[in-house]
């Protein structure tokens, strides 16, 4: 037996509300942030980014387990997305979250898979 209403709308008052809320929404910074985590290398950087407030590019290079250009090129896209800064530092380019907002948002998303119980 499938799981499907038989009705149109049985509790249109919630949709209304919700479709409000949704219409005043911007929800592109969370799209953005939803490809950031689509990589596995990018959640290992954001790992290691939350760990240490910043880390240069050849060790980030280490912990992936990658060439310093695939690992730069992850960064410039975290970057290019806004949720990444850099700094150069002689030969070295270190890298860090972006601000306050996105390591919070960062430490409570990887925390996520201790208490989900998802199946893909």
């Amino acid at each position: 037996m499938t799981e499907v209403c038989q009705t149109t709308i049985i509790h249109p008052e919630k949709v209304d509300v919700v479709k409000n809320k949704l219409e005043n929404k911007n929800l592109s910074n969370l799209l953005v942030l939803g490809k950031c985590f689509s990589d596995p290398s990018r959640i290992k950087i954001f790992y290691a980014l939350e760990t240490f407030k910043e880390m240069c590019v050849c060790d980030l290079a280490e912990i992936l387990d990658a060439s310093i250009a695939t690992t730069s090129h992850h960064l410039r896209y975290l970057k290019k997305q806004g949720v990444a800064k850099s700094r150069k530092d002689g030969k070295e380019v270190y890298y860090s979250l972006a601000n306050k907002e996105i390591l919070s948002t960062i430490r409570i998303v990887l925390d996520m898979p201790n208490s989900l119980s998802l199946t893909s």
